[in-house]
């Protein structure tokens, strides 16, 4: 019998990419999940592969990357999109429109729960009495789905309010040479406020409860009744912090080997390499100085890519300004590079370049895995990955048909070039060349080292 206090499903049909579009719960109450499912899983007689795509940092409406989950759907792949982090994006529907994005006042309601947070027990609970009415009818009290995260304690909660009230205060001051960069940034990062007092590893929890709740429920569906005794070919994609929860799978599941949702093969776009790069680096030292469970306790894919053994593919941006290149394959701290973390002997790793002269131009930055970022004005996103107002070569020529070949697991990671179609811009398989050279290639012709090329693990 369903949990009774899992929300109801909504399902919308979508016959341009012979689908269903499966949506529960909201992102304020942190039990937002969307799944996308072809005709074909109707069929008892069709094999299940199902896809958990993972979001970046703040990026958790599935209009963000929506053109790359119907192509998947269409393609045959159950997507799952879970919100792994507690945000306080809009809910609509499937097919109907997110609405716009509106600018509201969060430093007022935040300062009065900071107040009432201060003189109270670090260890008590985060109750609706401890929040602003506003918070507190926004989010529920903290209430999570059954079996996941658990609401942060008060402690955790101070942990990340009190530093964000102080970063509200310096973009305060940024605002006055760079208004609308500083109130969209303000608003992206209230926006997850909630889950900052929870660890990474916390969201990865959350996600693979979502979409196993998720599938549970709907083999409770008469046309889906056959899901029930299935184990589905399940592959990972992520993009940017959903890159690196991603390539952490098969480390929250290391002891779980009869997990349903352990990938065959994963793709990432533009991962991040530990959970916090992406971030202003003066949030990034006020969270860390008050100690907020975001920072405090990190996901880095040096403690979590020993467990991964699967296939795997970066697919990353040469002049990604937010993950530089040099995050994966330059020297760490420790020796040895990020990449060479990756446990498994299947695995490549590739930096697409610029092509300014492109019609339209192409830029191989942070953003290439998003399908739009028309939520927020263009003027965050010039500065936060990249503007995106749809799918370009990027998506249709690279990260697309790169996942696709993968996960129908016909190619391996290091031989995935020769499997994509003609594209307008250079793709390396080597350290990329600096930003001048990669725009040099605007013919397409590969620079030294790429083209058909083996790919080569650079950290040796």
């Amino acid at each position: 019998m369903s949990d009774p206090t899992t929300p109801p499903w909504t399902c919308v049909r979508d016959g341009a990419h012979a689908c269903t579009i499966w949506q529960r719960g909201c992102h304020e109450q942190g039990n937002y999940l969307r799944v996308y499912v072809p005709d074909a899983a109707a069929r008892a007689e069709q094999p299940l592969r199902a896809v958990l795509y993972l979001h970046g940092f703040a990026l958790c409406m599935p209009s963000f990357y929506e053109s790359h989950l119907l192509a998947l759907a269409a393609e045959g792949y159950i997507v799952f999109f879970p919100d792994f982090q507690q945000s306080d994006y809009p809910s609509p529907a499937p097919g109907d429109p997110v609405p716009a994005w509106q600018e509201v006042p969060r430093a007022g309601p935040w300062t009065d729960t900071a107040l009432r947070l201060a003189g109270r027990p670090a260890q008590a609970s985060v109750g609706p009495e401890v929040l602003h009415p506003t918070l507190a009818a926004r989010y529920g009290g903290g209430r999570r789905l059954a079996g996941a995260v658990e609401p942060p304690t008060v402690g955790d909660l101070r942990r990340v309010v009190f530093p964000l009230l102080l970063i509200e205060l310096i973009l305060g001051v940024i605002g006055w040479f760079r208004r609308t960069y500083a109130r969209n940034l303000s608003h992206l990062l209230w926006t997850v406020a909630m889950s900052l007092a929870s660890p990474p590893k916390a969201w990865l929890a959350q996600a693979l409860a979502l979409v196993e709740a998720g599938w549970d429920d709907l083999a409770r569906e008469r046309a889906y009744a056959h899901w029930r005794q299935a184990q589905p070919m399940v592959y990972g994609f992520g993009h940017s912090l959903g890159g690196l929860l991603s390539l952490s799978l098969p480390w929250a599941l290391r002891h779980e080997p009869d997990a349903r949702f352990r990938p065959r093969v994963i793709v990432v776009a533009d991962p991040a390499a530990e959970s916090e790069m992406g971030i202003p680096r003066f949030a990034i030292w006020l969270l860390r100085l008050f100690g907020a469970p975001f920072s405090a306790d990190p996901l880095r894919i040096r403690q979590t890519g020993p467990q991964l053994c699967q296939p795997v593919a970066i697919l990353h941006g040469a002049d990604d300004d937010l993950v530089p290149p040099a995050q994966w394959v330059g020297p760490t701290d420790g020796g040895g590079t990020n990449f060479s973390a990756i446990h498994s002997k299947a695995k490549a790793i590739y930096f697409s370049c610029s092509n300014p002269d492109g019609k339209p131009p192409l830029k191989a930055f942070h953003n290439q895995a998003v399908t739009c970022t028309r939520f927020y004005d263009d003027a965050l996103f010039e500065f936060f990955g990249g503007v995106k107002h749809g799918a370009n070569a990027y998506n249709t020529a690279y990260i697309w048909p790169g996942a696709l070949a993968l996960f129908g697991e016909q190619v391996q990671p290091a031989d995935l070039l020769g499997a994509l179609p003609d594209r307008p811009f250079a793709i390396t398989t080597g350290e990329p060349p600096p930003p001048d050279a990669a725009g040099s290639h605007s013919d397409g012709a590969p620079p030294p080292g790429a083209g058909g090329s083996r790919p080569r693990d650079p950290s040796r």
